[in-house]
């Protein structure tokens, strides 16, 4: 795949975690974990440009139950992502970013491959590093998935700042603060 189709992308990103997975904040998934951009056992690493748009991420899985969660501060640097907020290139690609906005997660619990898997498949095929996916829940919102980093010809990924608790309003919409 031609290297300018990736867009280039480094800076400061925020992930949520478990509490208690604060120290490995950059370990890949659990063999049984599955998520929008990845199947069971394949590596990805969920973060946001911005802290408010990473809590509402997952502000409703914490809501449903109710362990406690961290922000950790991250670095990227060196990244070449599928960016599915330019629509053409995707297209260009093979990829189409309407297949990321379809629920996952009941597609799985019915069997089911996620469409979005689709996408994240195609864009591994390519090389790219990661994928942007758009937020289906803050206008002009995106988060960051990566499928490899720090290991060899992948993007680096550090620790930039100390955990920030996670605190939800008390009578907050599902997905949001």
């Amino acid at each position: 795949m031609n290297p300018d189709a990736f867009l280039p992308l480094a800076g400061q990103f925020y992930r949520a975690v478990l509490s208690e997975n604060a120290r490995a904040v950059l370990a890949a998934p659990g063999l049984q974990s599955a998520g929008r951009y990845h199947r069971q056992g394949q590596s990805a690493l969920y973060m946001s440009p911005r802290p408010e748009w990473s809590v509402i991420a997952v502000s409703g899985y914490m809501r449903e139950d109710g362990l406690p969660r961290v922000l950790i501060p991250l670095r990227v640097m060196g990244a070449r992502v599928v960016d599915q907020r330019d629509k053409a290139r995707c297209l260009q690609m093979g990829i189409i970013p309407e297949l990321s906005n379809r629920p996952w997660r009941p597609a799985l619990q019915q069997g089911q491959t996620p469409d979005a898997w689709e996408n994240a498949d195609r864009a591994r095929a390519l090389g790219a590093d990661g994928i942007i996916d758009c937020s289906r829940m803050i206008p002009g919102g995106w988060h960051l998935c990566l499928f490899r980093w720090n290991t060899e010809n992948a993007p680096c990924v550090a620790v930039c700042g100390k955990p920030i608790t996670i605190t939800l309003s008390q009578n907050g919409p599902k997905w949001g603060l």
